[in-house]
């Protein structure tokens, strides 16, 4: 992925494991704060919200979401766009 790709709403893929998201586990771009954006991620036993596009400033305390970022110019080679 490159960094005209990332855009909010962008569904996305983890081509590697981080820590609590497994390889191949789907996301979405939910915020761009400017160096970098947020994937929420779409786990089994925290399912992201139906339609979930973009981060509404709730914690994740409150939304259950787990949420990481990914720098721009360095990072974005870990995850993949998808379709839909």
């Amino acid at each position: 992925m490159n960094p005209t790709e990332a855009i909010v709403g962008t569904r996305v893929k983890a081509l590697f494991n981080f820590a609590g998201v497994p390889r191949n586990t789907k996301g979405v771009i939910d915020e761009d704060y400017g160096t970098g954006v947020m994937v929420a991620w779409n786990l089994k036993d925290r399912p992201l919200p139906e339609g979930y596009t973009c981060f509404d400033g709730k914690p994740a305390c409150i939304t259950g979401i787990l949420r990481d970022g990914f720098d721009k110019n360095t990072e974005l080679h870990l995850l993949e766009k998808i379709a839909g």
